[in-house]
């Protein structure tokens, strides 16, 4: 039979001489030529055997490259366009709260996370059959981030189960997690007792775990912030005026793994530029509203006062995509929000979107009050 593309990169990836760097560069030129087939590279990788990394950090290395090269699938479409009218067109937001709210929805993905409400027994196969075509339909039609179509994947519907990762209840580390609905002992468990796994304090534990990456649920956003500004700032906290309003109520969806990376690149640059007394007041703002479309704004606005960006506005237009944290910043929320800035540029206040829908400016003028730096992150649940 003849080689696919995939047993190259498999070939490649098995070589027992290649450094971990180099199979990461392999993984990342495979992800950039067959982007359109990264479910199947994907699910290939997960029959591999790494012989200098073990499973759970292969796992952190391959979500790492899927940030990577939605960056670079990004810059290729920027760079079609004028440096004035730059074009997020990948992972939508919306459609991230178009996927996740199957999860609320009985003839879409509720049972994976709740209890089976029904008057009947509950029948792991026939529901697994539903709900893998409700998958399988809406990630066709819905332009959902690649992390989040693996995870979904990996805990619901993989015929071999593979490792998934979550994040701890304190959110100061990510956690492997071995188990989810394919695995044989919670098919068998189920079918036997005719009930949702989530009767199984074992297997409820999973859809938690399951939950706790993909979802921010109150109060958490605060409890997420405050573990992150503490392991960023460390000692120099003491000299930091932090103002929080509202985050306790926060409820939105999102990969937490990489908001967690994008909240810490955000008090790392505001910590690098916080050299003055003036410049060491923080407020973290959490807002809600409507759009016009029908979908509910969740905000969350991080204001460094008194702190200002001293270079051009053409350069930072160019910069802030690709570069230093604000360049970390943008990886990681890649698809699962848009994000603006709002400060003085060149002695005017402006509103820089990074990541946005297409209709909207790269950058436009703001009658705000501009107090300083103001990051301002917009998720959409439905």
């Amino acid at each position: 039979m003849a080689k696919d593309k995939y047993d190259f990169i498999q070939e490649m990836l098995a070589n027992a001489k290649l450094t971990s760097s180099q199979k990461e560069k392999i993984l990342l030129f495979s992800l950039h030529e067959l982007r359109e087939d990264s479910s199947q590279i994907f699910k290939r990788l997960n029959k591999l055997e790494f012989s200098n990394l073990g499973d759970f950090e292969i796992l952190k290395r391959i979500e790492e490259l899927e940030i990577s090269i939605e960056t670079i699938k990004s810059e290729q479409n920027n760079n079609e366009l004028s440096q004035e009218n730059r074009i997020i067109s990948l992972s939508n937001p919306k459609h991230v709260a178009d996927f996740m709210s199957l999860f609320n929805q009985r003839e879409g993905l509720k049972y994976l996370t709740h209890d089976y409400d029904e008057s009947s027994e509950f029948d792991i196969d026939q529901f697994l059959r539903s709900a893998n075509n409700v998958f399988v339909e809406y990630t066709r039609k819905l332009n959902i981030p690649t992390s989040l179509w693996r995870i979904v994947k990996q805990f619901a519907f993989d015929s071999k189960q593979t490792a998934w990762t979550s994040i701890s209840s304190d959110y100061k580390s990510f956690v492997p997690i071995k188990i989810g609905w394919a695995t044989k002992e919670l098919r068998e468990w189920s079918k036997k007792n005719k009930l949702h796994p989530i009767r199984n304090e074992e297997y409820e534990k999973i859809i938690t775990d399951f939950k706790k990456i993909t979802r921010i649920e109150s109060p958490n956003l605060e409890k997420l912030i405050n573990q992150t500004i503490e392991e960023t700032f460390k000692s120099d906290i003491v000299s930091f005026n932090i103002d929080k309003i509202d985050l306790q109520k926060a409820d939105f969806y999102s990969h937490v793994g990489f908001l967690k990376k994008a909240f810490e690149a955000i008090f790392e640059e505001i910590k690098k530029r916080s050299d003055s007394p003036d410049k060491k007041r923080i407020t973290i703002k959490y807002e809600r509203a409507i759009s016009d479309d029908g979908y509910y704004i969740r905000e969350v606005k991080i204001l460094h006062h008194q702190s200002y960006p001293e270079k051009e506005l053409k350069l930072i237009l160019d910069e802030w995509h690709h570069k230093g944290n604000m360049g970390k910043i943008k990886q990681n929320l890649i698809g699962y929000c848009h994000w603006s800035v709002e400060t003085l540029i060149e002695g005017s206040g402006q509103r820089v979107n990074i990541l946005r829908e297409n209709h909207v400016a790269a950058y436009e003028a703001t009658e705000n009050n501009v107090e300083g730096f103001t990051h301002i992150l917009t998720f959409y649940y439905k």
